[in-house]
C-alpha cells in the first residue's frame, strides 16, 4: 500500500456527506493522513454550454464566503479536539473536475465521499460525481452509501 499522507474529502453539506465524515477521519487516524475538506461551488449551466468562464459578481463572491463559513463550521462541529484539524478549502468548477484536479495537486492518496443513492430518472438527471470521480480519479476512492450512517461499525 503507499504512503498516504493526504485525504480528500469532498461534501455538499448533505447528510449523505456529513455520514461519510467518520470514515475519513477514521482513515486519516489509521493512514496518520491529513484531511482536505472540500467544497465545489458549480457554475451556471450556461456557461457551460457556451463554454464561457463566469465572470465574478458580488452574489459569487458572497457565495464563496457563506461556503467558506460553511465548511468551517462543519469542522467546528464535526471534529474533536482529539482529531487532527482538516485542511478546508472551496474550489470553483464542475464537482467531479475540481475533486479529481485537487486531489492530484496536493498529491492526494485517497478520496473518501459519499454517495446519496439516487436510482433511476433521478439519477439519470442528476448524474452521479461519486461515480465520475471513481472513474477518474489517479488514487482510491472510498464511496460511502447513505445507508452507510453506522459509525459504529469504523
Amino acid at each position: 500500500m503507499t504512503n498516504v499522507k493526504r485525504i480528500v474529502f469532498p461534501t455538499d453539506f448533505s447528510d449523505s456527506s456529513y455520514r461519510a465524515w467518520p470514515w475519513a477521519q477514521r482513515m486519516a487516524t489509521v493512514l496518520d493522513a491529513e484531511v482536505h475538506c472540500v467544497y465545489v461551488i458549480d457554475p451556471p449551466a450556461v456557461y457551460d454550454t457556451l463554454g464561457l468562464a463566469p465572470i465574478p459578481t458580488m452574489a459569487d463572491i458572497e457565495l464563496f464566503a457563506t461556503a467558506e463559513k460553511q465548511l468551517q463550521r462543519f469542522i467546528d462541529e464535526h471534529v474533536t479536539k482529539a482529531e487532527r484539524q482538516a485542511v478546508l478549502k472551496v474550489l470553483n468548477g464542475r464537482p467531479r473536475e475540481e475533486i479529481v484536479n485537487y486531489a492530484n495537486d496536493i498529491g492526494a492518496g485517497m478520496i473518501v465521499m459519499s454517495t446519496h443513492g439516487y436510482s433511476g430518472l433521478k439519477h439519470a438527471l442528476l448524474g452521479s460525481t461519486t461515480e465520475a470521480v471513481l472513474r477518474l480519479a489517479d488514487c482510491p476512492v472510498l464511496s460511502i452509501p447513505p445507508a452507510s450512517n453506522d459509525s459504529a461499525a469504523i
